[in-house]
């Protein structure tokens, strides 16, 4: 392909994409940091009289007396720390603390007011539903095919960038756009790539489940001791830490409790390892080890931590906050060679 084909592709899906990508470069280098953001907004219902404390049955039992007919996720279970639920109905999100010992509630968020889980929504559909979804995974696309558009232009000089072989030129307000543009393009190509590649498919997934039609949750109340269960667990499977519980959301729905496994890869989603437990006994009917699943399950469990950088410390955080704003930084230099181009009818070299 020509290179003003490939210009005119690369400049096309820039251009209509540019704005919104800066503004999901922008929220997306927040979210990075959303567990810490939340631990420091979550600090007012921490609880410090009951160090040993864990009653996840008197907890539960409280939440579900409140709040009857919500789909139930306990997603934040620790000895002496405050238990978060996370309840949910169509277009409904509550945040829930209860203390562990005693059962009662501290405080609730409402979630659609709740500082990261506004910026979330905003990241994936921009507050406008199922079109704002869609419109989120066009973008996604535009933005990849952008990449790849780039690759190809300057595919001759990506090592030469990379290893610094070539100055950034400072002639004029173009050239140094230019130059910077490269750049910045050379040194991020790989997070932007994994940005891109994750976002796309996480923005279809979105997009798709806007158009499921919501039902009303009829969860069943739990009858089962979440305490021995968890117990059980510590002692039988002793590899495995659990860190998330989905009540069961039926009659007939199991209890998914997920969590870690030691010898899991750090860019696993918990989300995938699945043990399914009886509602009613309490038994671990059905064990889900993502290791133990094909290659296209293992692939799925690290598109999310990949995109939202959730693993590792606040070295990683840093860099992918870094790393995360170098899109609405291209999309600007991309605007301002585009303008200059345009209005002095040079050409980009």
């Amino acid at each position: 392909m020509k290179k003003t084909t490939l210009l005119k592709y690369h400049s096309i899906c820039s251009l209509i994409a540019g704005g919104f990508l800066i503004l999901l470069g922008i929220t997306g280098s927040i979210l990075v940091f959303n567990q810490d953001l939340d631990q420091a907004l979550f600090e007012a219902y921490q609880i410090d009289d009951a160090p040993e404390a864990l009653d996840l049955d008197i907890a539960t039992a409280a939440v579900q007396k409140k709040f009857k007919n919500w789909n139930t996720r306990i997603i934040h279970f620790k000895k002496g720390e405050t238990i978060v639920f996370n309840i949910r109905r169509p277009e409904q999100r509550m945040l829930v603390f209860v203390h562990p010992e005693n059962g009662q509630i501290l405080g609730t968020i409402d979630q659609r007011r709740h500082l990261t889980k506004w910026l979330l929504r905003f990241h994936y559909s921009f507050h406008a539903g199922p079109i704002g979804r869609i419109l989120v995974f066009i973008f996604g696309i535009l933005f990849l095919v952008s990449i790849i558009t780039g690759i190809l232009l300057y595919r001759k000089s990506v090592l030469k960038v990379l290893f610094l072989k070539i100055k950034l030129k400072t002639i004029n307000k173009r050239v140094f756009y230019s130059s910077l543009h490269s750049y910045i393009g050379v040194w991020s190509l790989l997070m932007n790539l994994i940005l891109a590649l994750t976002g796309v498919l996480l923005s279809y997934t979105v997009a798709i489940s806007g158009f499921n039609e919501p039902k009303q949750p009829e969860p069943p109340i739990l009858v089962t001791s979440l305490n021995k269960t968890l117990k059980m667990i510590e002692s039988t499977i002793p590899e495995f830490h659990p860190s998330y519980i989905r009540l069961a959301s039926t009659e007939t729905a199991p209890i998914v409790i997920n969590g870690s496994f030691e010898d899991d890869p750090f860019v696993y989603s918990i989300h995938y390892n699945k043990l399914l437990v009886n509602p009613t006994t309490g038994a671990i009917e059905t064990i889900k080890k993502i290791s133990e699943e094909p290659l296209s399950y293992k692939i799925k469990s690290m598109i999310t931590p990949l995109h939202y950088g959730q693993f590792g410390g606040l070295i990683s955080k840093l860099l992918y906050g870094f790393f995360g704003m170098s899109g609405p930084v291209l999309s600007i230099t991309g605007f301002l060679i585009w303008y200059r181009r345009k209005n002095t009818g040079n050409k980009i070299r």
